[in-house]
């Protein structure tokens, strides 16, 4: 009986120890092998959610023990007193970012608020290899400690193309008759009934 609960112990650890490897490694956003682009694998979660990440990468470093890749990216849309930024990658696809209303970002080596950004502004910021998400740091200045920044897919642009309305056919035309002499040849029948009309009239009238 011992032997049975020791074994189910065993098993259930190694599930648990499993399960913790598998959400490490799905967490984690990119592995890297040295300081180059092409050293770089994506995951393939973040490769869902942004296909072209990796001809976006401008740059990898390495701190404090933990790789960076650097990004490029022009603001395209703020949302939500900048809470919600659409960033297009330098080279790369569109993605949503959601920062803390209080922080800033420094542009032309002066500190800017997120929800002062406009369309157009350049931004450089970092993904870290152990999630995915964006880190503002200037040129000089060190991701390590700066705050992690939400990326969440952009939403889509794309509007269904409106079915085209359906053709207006013609009116059937109606077959043209022969000219005129049907509208004569009534008229003249009309006439005659009219004067029959009258002619009877009149006979009735002399007689009375």
């Amino acid at each position: 009986m011992m032997i049975r609960s020791m074994t189910l112990a065993a098993a259930i650890a190694l599930a648990a120890g499993a399960s913790l490897s598998a959400q490490t490694r799905t967490d984690r956003a990119f592995t890297a092998t040295g300081e180059s682009c092409k050293e770089v694998n994506w995951s393939r979660e973040v490769l869902q959610r942004a296909p072209n990440i990796a001809e976006a990468c401008q740059e990898v470093m390495q701190r404090d023990g933990k790789y960076y890749v650097k990004f490029q990216g022009e603001v395209e849309r703020v949302a939500r007193r900048g809470q919600e930024l659409t960033v297009a990658f330098k080279g790369g696809d569109t993605i949503t970012l959601n920062p803390p209303e209080n922080l800033t970002v420094i542009m032309d080596d002066r500190p800017r608020p997120v929800s002062a950004l406009r369309p157009g502004d350049q931004l450089n910021f970092y993904v870290p290899e152990d999630r995915f998400t964006a880190r503002f740091a200037a040129e000089d200045a060190s991701p390590a400690a700066q705050p992690d920044v939400a990326i969440a897919p952009a939403p889509s642009q794309r509007v269904a193309a409106a079915e085209p309305p359906p053709e207006t056919l013609p009116a059937a035309e109606l077959p043209e008759t022969a000219g005129s002499l049907p509208t004569i040849g009534l008229a003249g029948l009309l006439l005659t009934a009219l004067g029959a009309t009258l002619t009877v009239i009149r006979r009735r009238s002399r007689s009375m």
